[in-house]
């Protein structure tokens, strides 16, 4: 097969409910891959999303099911035999699990191995499903795209035989947001007058929320209008009882459990706030602290890869599981505003060398080789 376009098949359930990390990987994947000439039909599992990125000539949505057939079941027997009457080249999974069944070249993105490394934030079942799936997916695939070198090197150590189909295939920052709103105007649709510090993403027991409470709790004292907005639903296993543990610190006042919020408030946190911070004992790329970074927003990160690797000149470096570590940081970006300004323009030099020009071209190349007889 050469350059000619590609018909490709993707699994789009990621965009469906309420979108997070990946959902968006796949939204800024599809928006600039729906422009090359290939033809994408998306596969849903019932009714597809009232979705910007799925509205083009070049794309189709195919509706699978009727939305009450889910997760394995809908993959690995619903879906194969919808792709099957598509004559598709090739088909891409964005999440760690392709169709097993469908007898077309697949791609797959895994974007961690936390299954494999971290198995205590699933409960066994989910965890053994993971990675049953992957185990069998990654041999399946004729390439498996990498966000972060970090998750290459994982992908290769734990499939040595695949070594030669994985791909380091980065992410991009936070070009499907809205703008940036002034700052002023954030803090004030926020309810903000004081430092203001951000942690954003699912709320998993490898990322550290205990230590970061307790550092709160040590720089409330130096920082009395201080607030910590927690951004993300709470997934934790075993469950994490977030406003206890706030109680019992009594942060009632400098902690607040935003849980989910949409694009817009997302944007709004992002311009009112005067730190991000990102503690994890393990991370795949870090998409988050990308897209404050990008804002503008100087970083504190976890020193574990990836977020220690791929922010390591950017950011503030921290050992996630010292509170003491962690509250000398957050206090040196609120306190020194020389060290603030070198971490606003470092982190902003670093997002510039990310694209999701870049993504979908990486990715779009892989699917042509796979594509291939």
């Amino acid at each position: 097969m050469d350059d000619r376009p590609l018909v490709v098949g993707i699994d789009g359930r990621e965009l469906q409910g309420r979108p997070t990390g990946i959902g968006r990987y796949l939204r800024n994947l599809v928006t600039r891959w729906r422009e090359t000439g290939d033809t994408l039909i998306v596969y849903f599992s019932g009714e597809p999303p009232a979705e910007p990125a799925l509205d083009h000539p070049a794309l189709a949505c195919r509706v699978v099911g009727e939305g009450r057939t889910r997760g394995l079941v809908w993959q690995q027997r619903l879906l194969p035999a919808a792709a099957a009457l598509d004559r598709l080249d090739v088909f891409f999974s964005p999440a760690y699990a392709c169709p097993l069944l469908l007898r077309v070249p697949r791609v797959t993105a895994v974007h961690d191995l936390s299954f494999f490394s971290h198995p205590q934030d699933f409960t066994p079942r989910d965890a053994l499903r993971r990675r049953v799936l992957a185990g069998l997916s990654v041999p399946a695939s004729r390439a498996v795209l990498a966000c972060s070198d970090f998750t290459r090197r994982e992908l290769v150590g734990r499939f040595p035989a695949a070594a030669e189909r994985v791909i380091h295939v980065p992410l991009g920052p936070d070009d499907d947001l809205p703008p940036p709103p002034p700052r002023e105007e954030a803090r004030r649709r926020l309810g903000v007058s004081g430092p203001y510090l951000v942690t954003v993403g699912a709320v998993l027991n490898r990322r550290c929320l205990p230590e970061l409470f307790r550092a709160i709790a040590r720089l409330v004292p130096r920082h009395p209008g201080l607030l910590l907005d927690v951004v993300g639903e709470n997934r934790t296993h075993p469950r994490l009882d977030l406003p206890a543990l706030a109680g019992s610190l009594a942060l009632g006042s400098h902690v607040r459990l935003s849980g989910f919020v949409d694009d817009a408030a997302l944007a709004d946190r992002y311009s009112a706030a005067d730190a991000a911070v990102f503690l994890s004992e393990y991370e795949g790329f870090g998409l988050p602290a990308l897209e404050a970074a990008a804002r503008g927003v100087p970083l504190v990160v976890g020193r574990p890869p990836s977020l220690g690797e791929i922010f390591a000149e950017a950011a503030l470096v921290v050992s996630p599981r010292d509170e003491s570590d962690v509250a000398h940081a957050l206090d040196r970006v609120l306190v020194e505003g020389g060290l603030r300004n070198r971490l606003i323009s470092a982190g902003r030099d670093l997002a510039a060398h990310y694209s999701w020009d870049d993504t979908a071209a990486l990715t779009r190349a892989a699917c042509l080789r796979a594509a291939r007889p």
